[in-house]
């Protein structure tokens, strides 16, 4: 298969993050506190799209296994497009709720779909070049919130909505331009795999810690009241897992997946363990950057793993994203209950301990087919 496929999902992948991204950060709480909703129904509102992926990853990978690719990420471009404009008749907590749960699908489409067409078009590459995807994905994620809060400070929040929708239909229209691949399934069917429940721990672990990191990075007492540096401190996070992605993809493909989980997994623990007993400015730092590496080193691996663990790859990546967003929503909840120090301990320690049921289940075998 040629590099203009990939060049063309490539390019989705930034549009439609950076589209996603722009409606949430920092313009939904903005948009919401205009609407007069309080901090709790704020809350409830973006915890809406999270709750919609864990149903609808599953849902859209085991649809594109039955139907194909390319009909699933056209569906999915139609959500991009038309969501944003919404926000123009969202007027209340409950309406904006829907709007939020309709957004959400159009994402819960997209990642795992892309990632499973990527991997059908490019299986002797698949570790380096969803690398390549995921790094499409986080410039995306990482341009969208200086760019939404600019464009909300200069000409408010209508221009951000038609701005949302009109990267909606860029991908829109790129998804007609997809390769067809899928259609694995004749009928619904799913057989669990243990595998991929391990795998999916090891996302999920690694996405509790992400999350934990980016809700309570700025209130760590030595960054508050420095709003400018936590951001900066989680913008080298994005941006070193942006750089690095590719490279550890292209690792896991040359060594197998074992290696590089074992690393990325224990650089995680370490870092979770650092923001546990940090006694200064420079400990977080230096936690942000062991975390940011290892993370890209293991979901580096665990991506591609669950395709060759599976002859359903896009029903294996929408689990694994489902596992991954139940963890993005525990991570915070966790670390808020516990308090800071025995809430990044049990994160790391959730970690370490799903990385030894992987070593476990994976054995001494070399588990890249």
């Amino acid at each position: 298969m040629g590099s203009k496929s990939l060049y063309l999902i490539l390019l989705a992948g930034f549009f439609a993050i950076l589209g996603s991204t722009m409606s949430k950060s920092p313009t939904l709480p903005l948009y919401a506190e205009s609407l007069g909703l309080s901090r709790g129904d704020i809350g409830l509102v973006a915890a809406a799209s999270t709750v919609t992926g864990i149903v609808m990853n599953f849902s859209s990978g085991l649809l594109s296994d039955l139907y194909g690719r390319r009909k699933l990420l056209i569906a999915g471009g139609f959500v991009f497009l038309s969501a944003p404009l919404l926000y123009f008749l969202a007027d209340d907590a409950l309406t904006l709720t829907l709007v939020r749960v309709y957004y959400g699908v159009a994402t819960a489409i997209f990642v795992p779909v892309s990632f499973a067409l990527v991997s059908d078009l490019y299986p002797d590459r698949r570790g380096t070049l969803m690398g390549f995807l995921s790094t499409s994905t986080l410039v995306g994620r990482a341009l969208a919130p200086v760019l939404a809060g600019s464009i909300i400070y200069f000409l408010g929040f209508p221009v951000v909505f038609v701005l949302c929708s009109i990267t909606g239909m860029v991908v829109f229209l790129l998804s007609f331009r997809f390769p067809d691949t899928g259609r694995e399934l004749e009928k619904f069917e799913f057989t669990f795999s243990r595998e991929l429940l391990v795998i999916g721990l090891l996302d999920a672990s690694v996405y509790m810690a992400y999350q934990g990191i980016e809700t309570f990075l700025p209130l760590f007492y030595y960054l508050q009241d420095k709003a400018w540096l936590s951001g900066l401190i989680l913008t080298i996070e994005i941006s070193i897992m942006a750089v690095v992605k590719p490279y550890a993809g292209y690792l896991s493909d040359r060594i197998g997946r074992r290696k590089p989980i074992i690393i990325g997994m224990t650089m995680v623990g370490l870092a979770m363990f650092a923001f546990a007993f940090s006694s200064s400015l420079w400990a977080v730092i230096a936690g942000a950057v062991v975390f940011s590496v290892g993370a890209s080193v293991s979901e580096a691996s665990t991506k591609p793993l669950a395709t060759e663990v599976s002859r359903l790859r896009g029903t294996a990546l929408g689990f694994l994203e489902s596992i991954k967003d139940i963890g993005q929503a525990a991570g915070p909840v966790l670390i808020g209950f516990l308090g800071f120090k025995l809430g990044f301990l049990s994160v790391g320690i959730f970690g370490l301990v799903a990385l030894g049921i992987f070593l476990a289940r994976t054995g001494e075998h070399n588990v890249q087919t």
